[in-house]
């Protein structure tokens, strides 16, 4: 519904479980989406994960080049927020923000555009 009022309205998000008509069950581990299928990733569940890497691997496959994927974690530094950025294997770190989400800060670290081929 958040999504909704900055106008987006094409909206697929996956979860363990199913919260319908929204949230479709999948494993973030495992996206079963076709390779560039979506303008953006966003989690805010990485910290989460049990395999981070492979959260990131996935968000990047089926995020369009030159479209982005942003996470949010709890509130943190420079040596985190690398550490974060460098599981993008294929995009760019374009900023980095602390923010309030849902009454927690969090460091968004990163919004990252897929590289585009050379």
């Amino acid at each position: 519904m958040e999504m909704a009022q900055i106008e987006l309205y094409d909206i697929t998000a996956v979860e363990l479980v199913d919260s319908l008509p929204l949230v479709r069950r999948a494993d973030p581990h495992n996206l079963h989406f076709f390779d560039g299928a979506f303008d953006f990733a966003f989690t805010a569940h990485l910290d989460d994960a049990l395999f981070p890497w492979r959260v990131v691997e996935g968000m990047e496959r089926a995020v369009r080049r030159g479209r982005f994927c942003v996470v949010a974690v709890d509130e943190c530094g420079g040596d985190d927020v690398r550490e974060i950025a460098r599981l993008f294997l294929k995009s760019k770190l374009v900023d980095v923000a602390n923010v309030t989400l849902e009454g927690s800060k969090k460091t968004m670290p990163p919004k990252a555009n897929p590289v585009e081929e050379e």
